[in-house]
């Protein structure tokens, strides 16, 4: 018998298609619109997702402007969620900045210096 995914899955992978079109298609500050969406969380009860974003571009983002542009847009993102889901309730919108990209990407350049001086 296959696995049955809770609600919240299901919600929290709708909000990260729609709220990734979003961003992408209608966001004019490009601060916000240059962010990718990595994971979502959804509440058990569905009034709350924790987005995390991250920016491919992290050398040159200052993190605390970018997220201070994303919570100024809170609303507008939310308004724009809650029309094309098919909720009765919004979930609210959190946001919270993901570093694992860069963090992986730094310890794997570690890695490969401590290999080459071993060699």
């Amino acid at each position: 018998m296959p696995k049955e995914y809770a609600r919240s899955e299901r919600v929290a992978q709708m909000v990260i298609r729609h709220l990734a079109v979003i961003l992408r298609d209608e966001v004019k500050d490009q601060r916000v619109s240059d962010l990718t969406i990595t994971d979502v969380e959804v509440t058990k009860d569905l009034r709350q997702a924790k987005v995390f974003v991250t920016s491919m571009a992290d050398d040159e983002v200052d993190i605390e402007d970018t997220m201070g542009a994303v919570e100024r847009a809170n609303g507008f993102l939310r308004r724009k969620l809650a029309a094309v889901i098919d909720m009765r309730h919004c979930p609210s919108l959190i946001f919270a900045y993901d570093n694992s990209i860069s963090e992986g990407a730094r310890m794997s350049a570690l890695i490969d210096k401590a290999l080459n001086k071993r060699d």
